[in-house]
């Protein structure tokens, strides 16, 4: 003999409320389904409109201090080549090894004609100030430039 299927099925004990029509639970709605909820929002679009903002500001940022670092190093090889033979310069630096622009110095002057280099020679090394110009033919001029030492001593190169 079998058990009754009842005992197999958990049946439920909701009642409906004496002298009422039978309704279902709260939970349930009108249609006797689950009441309708919106799938969660995704942020993808916002994550991927943010990086790709990120991403092209890193680029035009990098852009705009790729072309200013470049210029700079063409404008100390234009002044390389013309203290390089100098009299003065060769005696106190000696043969030039180096001259890389010094950010920092340049920014401090406050003056768009004043440029700070950092010179490195065979005999010593100093801090290279140089005041340029730009001629009708758009040339820059070394109009004046004097080397610091290491010891402090200031030598006028040109004029």
């Amino acid at each position: 003999m079998q058990p009754p299927l009842s005992k197999f099925i958990r049946m439920s004990t909701w009642q409906p409320q004496a002298g009422s029509s039978p309704q279902p639970p709260q939970y349930f709605g009108p249609s006797g389904m689950p009441p309708y909820a919106p799938p969660p929002r995704s942020n993808t679009w916002l994550w991927v409109l943010l990086a790709g903002g990120i991403t092209l500001l890193l680029c035009c940022g990098g852009g705009v201090v790729g072309v200013a670092i470049f210029g700079m190093n063409i404008i100390a090889a234009e002044v390389a080549d013309e203290v390089r033979d100098n009299p003065k310069f060769r005696e106190h630096i000696g043969e030039l090894q180096s001259l890389d622009v010094d950010f920092v110095a340049t920014s401090a002057k406050n003056d768009e004609e004043i440029t700070v280099f950092n010179a490195r020679g065979e005999k010593n090394s100093g801090v290279l100030t140089v005041r340029q110009e730009t001629d009708e033919d758009w040339n820059n001029v070394l109009v004046e430039a004097s080397l610091r030492l290491k010891d402090g001593t200031t030598v006028q190169i040109v004029p």
